[in-house]
C-alpha cells in the first residue's frame, strides 16, 4: 500500500491563469507532455489554473508509489511524468516570485509520475460563488517511476576529459533512503540565525527553515551527520542536497550532502545505492 512521505503547501499568484513547479538546483533534458493542466518540461511544470490575476492554494506530495485517487473535493485534472535533476521542487508564479519552502520528492535524477487535481470553482444558483473567485485549488501528487541516472551525462567532471567516457557498469536502483517512510522522530532543530541586524530577517529564517526541512528529509532513517569542508570533496557535479560524493579528508568516505552553508556542507555516510553512483561516475570518468 502506497504511503505519504512528505507533504507542503502554499499559495502562489496565477497573474496569467498559471503557476510552475520548478527544481530547486539545476535542471534536466526530458520529454514534453501536456495532459490536463500539466505542461511538463525538463526542470519544470507550468500548472493552468481557473483563476487569473488571483491565487492558487497549492498542496504537493511525494508518494513512495503509485497513491491512490484523492477524495473529494478533489477532481483529476491530468497525469504526467517529470525528470527532476534534484529531486527537490518549489512552486513559483509567472514573473520568477514564489514560495521560499519546497518539497523532497525524493532521490536526483529520477523519473516521478505526477498526477494533478483541482477543485472545480464552486457557484451557487444565481451563480454567486461559494468561495473566493481569486483563489484556485490544485494538488499535485508525485511517486518515483525509475531512477534514470547515467553518470556519462549527470556525472561530468569540472574539466571533461578528451577521450570519451567508459562503460561504469551502473545499475539503478530503487532501494534509496529518502523513498522510505521516516523510521525515526527528526532531529532538534538547529537555533535560528540572529536576524538583529538583518534587512529581510523573514527570508533569512524562511530559508533556514527550507534547508532544515530539506536536511531531515534527506535522512529519514537518523543516520549520524557531521560537517565537511566543500574543498574536502571530490565532487562529479556541484554538491548539491542530496546529491553524493567522495570525501578526501579528513577520513576517506562516501557521503551524502544534506545541507550547505558557504563552504561548510552537512553530510552522512551514503547508503549503497546512493555510493553507486559515486563509484559509477569514478569508473566512467577517472582515468586509469
Amino acid at each position: 500500500m502506497a504511503i505519504t512521505l512528505r507533504t507542503f503547501r502554499d499559495t502562489v499568484s496565477t497573474t496569467y491563469a498559471s503557476f510552475f513547479l520548478t527544481d530547486l538546483c539545476g535542471a534536466v533534458e526530458g520529454p514534453s507532455l501536456t495532459d490536463g493542466i500539466l505542461d511538463t518540461q525538463g526542470g519544470w511544470i507550468r500548472i493552468e489554473s481557473t483563476v487569473s490575476r488571483g491565487r492558487a492554494d497549492v498542496r504537493l506530495e511525494s508518494w513512495d508509489a503509485a497513491p491512490p485517487l484523492a477524495p473529494a473535493p478533489w477532481v483529476p485534472a491530468g497525469e504526467s511524468t517529470y525528470l527532476s535533476a534534484a529531486g527537490i521542487v518549489t512552486i513559483s508564479d509567472d514573473e520568477g516570485g514564489g514560495s521560499l519552502d519546497a518539497l523532497v520528492l525524493g532521490p536526483p535524477h529520477f523519473l516521478y509520475g505526477v498526477r494533478a487535481y483541482h477543485v472545480p470553482p464552486a457557484r451557487s444558483s444565481d451563480s454567486d460563488f461559494w468561495e473566493d473567485p481569486r483563489q484556485a485549488h490544485v494538488l499535485l501528487r508525485f511517486w518515483p517511476l525509475r531512477d534514470v541516472f547515467d553518470p556519462a551525462r549527470h556525472a561530468l567532471p569540472q574539466r571533461s576529459p578528451g577521450d570519451s567516457p567508459r562503460p561504469s557498469g551502473y545499475v539503478p536502483s530503487m532501494d534509496w533512503p529518502v523513498l522510505r517512510e521516516r523510521t525515526v522522530p527528526p532531529p532538534q532543530d538547529e537555533p535560528e540565525p540572529d536576524v538583529t541586524d538583518d534587512p529581510y530577517p523573514w527570508r533569512t529564517l524562511a530559508e533556514h527553515r527550507r534547508r532544515t526541512g530539506i536536511r531531515h528529509a534527506l535522512n529519514p532513517e537518523g543516520a549520524p551527520t557531521y560537517a565537511v569542508r566543500r574543498h574536502d570533496l571530490t565532487a562529479f557535479g556541484e554538491p548539491d542536497p542530496g546529491t553524493s560524493h567522495r570525501l578526501t579528508a579528513p577520513d576517506p568516505a562516501i557521503v551524502t550532502v544534506l545541507a550547505g552553508d558557504g563552504d561548510l556542507l552537512t553530510v552522512r555516510n551514503a547508503a549503497p545505492a546512493e555510493s553507486a553512483r559515486v563509484l559509477a561516475a569514478e569508473q566512467t570518468w577517472q582515468s586509469s
